[in-house]
């Protein structure tokens, strides 16, 4: 096969993953390259197969991007599609999934323009810490945690840009970490665990957040993922399952990652091989 593994024309930093997956790819007999989504001399349509991976400016141009995946779609194989891109490219897609039964971070979201008295909100819910979220973004961008007692200004300055939600601080981030689950054509390839640095609460590798395998996961952790994957009614040829744990102990979902994200694949021997293998299947 012939791939173009989408990334973006500036990175602020370089993706792990692109090296291992670039090696597979060779390694399996495809020519795969790296290729800017948004270079407009760029024919999509002389690949076999598009894999949108480290496009990680995609949320200052969420439109655009969406509108580039549709065009790309029409001409090859992409993944995820366009319809996937379209739907996971705002953080709406968590109330979705939470009413079709999924025990998500609890949120609320407020829509663009809207004013609310965030110490009352939070107070009816019992939050003292909250985390604020732009419903468009990626890599840590523009969210917030801090307490809901001196949040309003903050959550102000987000809603006059676009659609926010809100919900509680989770101090097990700092302990327990975030897991996520990868799984690739819905079957579990392997699990990673994200902490925050000290003083942070952000896991992005880019604000210091550090990772580590983990060769063993929690069976309601990884059934979870599973479910969640198949909720989504979509054949994904990846997707990233990002868990919490609440103060009682139980699991979460705090992001359904399934347009580009980081999958740790320079971390574990194998993965980067099991994703060619699920490529070679949907492309066949």
């Amino acid at each position: 096969m012939r791939v173009a593994l989408a990334t973006a024309a500036e990175q602020v930093h370089t993706d792990q993953d692109d090296e291992p997956l670039l090696e597979a790819l060779a390694a399996a007999g495809h020519e795969a390259s790296l290729v800017p989504w948004d270079d407009p001399d760029v024919d999509w349509g002389r690949y076999d197969a598009v894999v949108i991976r480290s496009t990680w400016d995609y949320h200052t141009r969420r439109d655009a991007f969406v509108a580039w995946a549709r065009a790309v779609g029409a001409v090859t194989r992409l993944f995820n599609d366009a319809e996937v891109v379209r739907w996971n490219t705002h953080k709406g897609y968590l109330l979705e999934l939470e009413e079709r039964g999924a025990p998500i971070v609890p949120t609320a979201w407020l829509a663009r323009g809207d004013r609310v008295d965030l110490a009352a909100l939070a107070a009816a819910r019992g939050w003292e810490e909250v985390v604020l979220k732009p419903a468009i973004g990626a890599g840590g961008d523009g969210i917030e945690q801090l307490p809901a007692s001196r949040g309003q200004s903050a959550l102000d300055a987000l809603c006059d840009t676009g659609d926010v939600l809100v919900q509680p601080f989770l101090p097990t981030i700092a302990t327990v970490g975030e897991l996520s689950v990868i799984l690739f054509d819905g079957q579990v390839s392997h699990a990673v665990r994200k902490r925050p640095n000290d003083g942070s609460f952000l896991v992005q590798i880019e604000h210091g957040g550090v990772y580590e395998p983990v060769l063993d996961p929690p069976a309601e952790a990884v059934a979870l993922a599973r479910w969640v994957v198949e909720a989504t009614g979509q054949q994904l040829l990846y997707a990233r399952v990002d868990l919490l744990v609440d103060p009682a102990g139980t699991w979460q979902v705090n992001e359904l990652e399934v347009t580009e994200p980081n999958l740790f694949m320079d971390l574990v021997a194998g993965a980067a091989e099991r994703l060619v293998a699920a490529l070679e299947r949907a492309v066949a």
